[in-house]
């Protein structure tokens, strides 16, 4: 299970690192192991992990998900009224940000707090209402300022006490000296098979974001801890640092740095080309209402507490159940067992939804939760141990569902994954991935590493490379006065 941030950045004062070293996981891994055997051959326990971004890159610190890099500072292009869909577009006096347009009225179902159009359900910066900010280690989930679903709220702080050597177990329960806290309980032994002790704190450095690859080590920008490697989500791309979906981002329209012009929409990274069937205009992108977690129903309306947008509606994910606004699985969660609120006592855990003192045959205590380590995600083959990279876990070990194809450090969907379309390593440069082949939206060709909308392109009227004179326009493919 995955650990805050904030944990890791406290480790890496903690600690003494070497340096980073070669990742030596380009090439896929055999195929006997599962996919965290292959993991744990390509990024070895004192490797020092390869990152995509963030603080070990040597450049600037990565911005957080949803922000871009607007000179020396990270800013939200759909909310921030002094760089509102660009960098330095400041709205006018009485106008406000929404959705990265400058509007004289925030959009319907959003919040104007001080020029900027937010959803106070889920915005850790105004939870609620106006102002009120969480703390660092919190998330928003429904108004209220909340820790994740695997946390504790202890002594004001969310810990994980299934590592956290403070709280192990329960909070207030600190480990001795020379122990360490491994799923939920202080060991003097050290981490069980597949955890590595960072600073007491038993993790997987192959699916911890706080220790990605190495102790201290913290993924940052929207990239998540894959293998042991940052990587963005397999939707997005990594511009300047940060995560964004290059088909819809209009700063970033078919590629980094790829910006449209003022008013422009990104629909399938193409600039100013009118939104697909299916898809919802919102500010200056292209989105499918019915599955995007930051506009779920409508435009801005975004789903928190681990809630996932299915048919236009937040909902948890399938065998969870939401509680205090955060997704959870009662079945075995010892804070909310078989009913929401119901912990279980110290000394007992959560099996199939009612508090036991012993776990059933068959199943581990992990941390209070007694779970079937030969099936679960988050503790395959062992308490704490989590698939990525959209893995399952079968047989204790984690393995790609028979729908998707094990391309190095993912399980990737080749019919339509740009990264990998039709085969592994097989990036679209341009377009998108359609039925395993890389193609350019209807209307639009490639034309020097974009899609051109050749039809209205001035760039590329009627052909790639031809250029209209200045003060003409193109219109239906051809150069034209205005």
């Amino acid at each position: 299970m995955r650990t805050r941030i904030a944990l890791g950045i406290a480790l890496m004062t903690a600690l003494s690192m070497v340096a980073c070293g070669d990742d030596g996981a380009a090439g896929t891994p055999d195929a006997g192991g599962g996919l965290h055997a292959g993991m744990d051959a390509a990024v070895g326990s004192d490797a020092g992990a390869p990152t995509d971004g963030g603080p070990r890159d040597g450049g600037p610190p990565a911005c957080d998900a949803g922000e871009t890099r607007c000179g020396a500072t990270c800013v939200r292009l759909d909310d921030d009224p002094t760089s509102c869909g660009a960098c330095g577009n400041a709205c006018a006096s009485g106008e406000v940000c929404s959705l990265g347009v400058c509007s004289v009225a925030c959009d319907p179902g959003l919040t104007e707090c001080s020029g900027a159009c937010v959803d106070v359900g889920a915005d850790v910066e105004n939870c609620g209402a106006c102002g009120n900010a969480c703390r660092a280690d919190q998330l928003c989930a429904e108004g209220a300022c909340t820790c994740a679903a695997w946390e504790r709220e202890c002594a004001g702080a969310c810990v994980d006490v299934g590592i956290d050597p403070a709280n192990c177990g329960a909070c207030g329960n600190a480990c001795a000296s020379g122990e360490v806290c491994s799923a939920g309980a202080c060991s003097t032994t050290g981490c069980a098979e597949g955890l590595t002790d960072c600073a007491g704190a038993c993790v997987d450095t192959l699916s911890d974001d706080a220790n990605c690859g190495g102790c201290g080590f913290a993924c940052a920008g929207g990239t998540i801890c894959t293998g042991g490697v940052c990587e963005c989500p397999a939707t997005l791309d990594l511009c300047d640092g940060t995560c964004v979906d290059t088909a819809s981002d209009a700063a970033n329209c078919g590629g980094c740095g790829i910006a449209c012009a003022a008013g422009e929409v990104c629909a399938a990274g193409v600039c100013d080309a009118p939104c697909p069937t299916g898809t919802t205009r919102c500010g200056r992108r292209c989105i499918d209402t019915t599955t995007s977690d930051r506009h779920c129903g409508a435009c801005g309306n975004v789903c928190s507490g681990g809630t996932e947008c299915a048919a236009g509606a937040c909902v948890c994910p399938s065998g969870t159940v939401a509680c205090d606004g955060v997704c959870v699985d009662a079945m075995v969660d010892p804070q909310h067992c078989g009913a929401c609120g119901n912990a279980c006592a110290a000394n007992e855990a959560c099996a199939a939804g009612s508090c036991t003192a012993v776990c059933p045959a068959g199943t581990a205590n992990c941390a209070g939760a007694c779970v079937d380590a030969q099936t679960s995600p988050e503790n395959c083959g062992g308490c704490g141990i989590t698939c990525t990279g959209d893995s399952v876990c079968a047989g204790g070990e984690c393995v790609c569902p028979a729908s998707l194809t094990r391309c190095g450090r993912r399980c990737a969907d080749v019919t339509s994954d740009p990264h990998h379309c039709g085969a592994c390593e097989n990036e679209c440069r341009v377009g998108a991935c359609e039925a395993s082949t890389c193609a350019c939206p209807a209307s639009t060709m490639p034309c020097d590493g974009v899609c051109a909308a050749v039809q209205r392109d001035p760039m590329n009227c009627g052909s790639c490379g031809t250029t209209c004179a200045a003060g003409e326009r193109c219109r239906m493919g051809a150069c034209e006065a205005p």
